[in-house]
């Protein structure tokens, strides 16, 4: 296999490169450029040899997963897998790559580091500039940002999905410190951005979190610590409290973080605050339909940004009473396993990337699905103030795993924004955090935070 350094994330290709290494296996890199099959690769581009000791790995990182169709007998409900039916991490990662089925040779070397950063970029047409450019299809883009914010910079988000950041005294040694550690590339522009571009500056993000905790919660963090957005986590005791709007321009729930019409008590919940050290007894309790909701709703009435994700997308938009309404229906009722079931794989979707949530993405994107919401717009939604961001355009989105009865999942939404009042409601079927995994979805999350504080 050979990533190609040519491509737009090569960033993020490299932190591919680099889960591959910490699980043993062999990559070489490029010292110049080459041509294999007719095709040139420029110096920096990695291959990736079959022909190792964990050619097995190799392979289940790279290619498809194909999982069977497992019943235990005809006409009852599929098997479940112990875990994913599929996960191949290129595709999540969004990692641009070539298949090479014949052997070839090349200027390559192996690679010995265990932490591999990315090239450096550039900082071009500094001359004259009266700002600078940068693409949001880099990852490191948000952690560039994010820095530059905190700093004192004029960082400003343009309609064509780039992020501009006006030229001070200061600027230009900023971006080449942030080039060069972080392979993200800036453009000068002689063109100051328009009156209407609005200037970002660091949100306040609320995190949901739980006593007891909530794994989806932990990866949200990691997440947000590795590309530097502060936040802080928030529990049910303080959004019972109300009067959020004064604390945070956006709260982000995790599948799990809004219950739906019925909730099951966990084990937890029989605990008593007296029963806690003094440093939990704040975390303690549970979001509720009866108490939690309305102040939810409240904040984004009066102008906040709400992120759901997973089951907590599907209960949120029902309690808001939104014109969106569950896709995998037939005649009325939910369609059953014996018809559709997508155990943890990876589909693909259309994208709309003019829409500020998916600046930097691609129009064709691999989303991580696990028995996830779909959502299907009500007639007049958009009027409602209803956008779809991202859907199922095919009756065969699967990329990798098991997707029995995936033509049902044809022009399905997996993403979309509604206003609510003075705010809006951010809805995100699929998992686009997964484990961490699939920084091919990263975005959706990023965007929403960076446009939660702009008009």
């Amino acid at each position: 296999y050979i990533i190609p350094s040519s491509q737009t994330d090569f960033a993020t290709a490299t932190k591919f490169v680099n889960s591959l290494r910490e699980t043993g296996i062999t990559v070489h890199r490029a010292t110049r450029d080459f041509t294999v099959a007719g095709k040139n690769y420029p110096v920096g581009s990695f291959v990736v040899l079959t022909a190792q000791s964990f050619r097995p790995h190799v392979i289940d990182m790279f290619e498809p997963q194909v999982h069977p169709d497992v019943f235990p007998f005809p006409g009852a409900p599929p098997t479940p897998p112990y875990d994913n039916a599929g996960w191949t991490l290129a595709f999540q990662m969004g990692v641009e790559f070539d298949r090479i089925l014949d052997g070839f040779t090349g200027p390559f070397e192996k690679v010995s580091d265990w932490n591999l950063l990315a090239p450096p970029g550039r900082v071009l047409a500094a001359e004259g500039a009266v700002g600078f450019t940068t693409s949001r299809a880099v990852n490191n883009a948000y952690i560039a940002a994010n820095r530059l914010i905190k700093s004192g910079e004029d960082v400003r988000s343009l309609s064509d999905g780039k992020l501009f950041v006006r030229s001070r005294g200061s600027t230009r040694d900023a971006l080449a410190r942030l080039s060069s550690e972080l392979g993200v590339s800036f453009e000068g522009t002689r063109a100051q951005p328009p009156a209407s571009a609005p200037r970002l500056r660091a949100a306040r993000v609320g995190l949901w979190d739980q006593y007891g905790g909530s794994m989806e919660s932990g990866w949200t963090r990691w997440i947000l610590e590795q590309f530097e957005f502060p936040f802080e986590r928030v529990f049910a005791p303080a959004l019972d409290g109300g009067e959020l709007n004064t604390r945070y321009d956006i709260l982000v729930f995790v599948n799990g973080g809004i219950p739906g019409a019925t909730v099951r008590r966990r084990p937890a919940d029989t605990a008593t605050i007296a029963d806690l050290p003094a440093e939990y007894r704040e975390h303690f309790g549970r979001v509720t339909t009866e108490r939690t909701l309305p102040r939810i709703k409240e904040f984004i009435e009066n102008g906040g940004t709400v992120v759901a994700i997973g089951t907590s997308a599907t209960n949120l938009s029902a309690y808001l009473k939104l014109p969106i309404e569950n896709h995998l229906v037939e005649g009325g009722e939910p369609l059953p396993r014996t018809k559709l079931y997508v155990p943890g794989s990876v589909v693909s979707a259309r994208v709309d990337p003019t829409h500020p949530l998916a600046y930097g993405m691609r129009e064709q994107t691999d989303f991580f699905f696990d028995d996830s919401p779909v959502f299907k717009n009500w007639a007049g939604a958009a009027t409602a103030g209803v956008t779809r961001i991202a859907w199922f355009d095919s009756e065969t989105p699967l990329r990798s795993g098991w997707a029995w009865g995936q033509k049902y999942l044809l022009n399905g939404v997996v993403a979309a924004e509604a206003k609510v009042g003075k705010g809006r409601a951010i809805f995100f079927g699929p998992e686009i955090l997964q484990r961490a995994q699939p920084h091919g979805t990263f975005k959706l999350l990023f965007n929403a935070i960076h446009s939660s504080v702009t008009p």
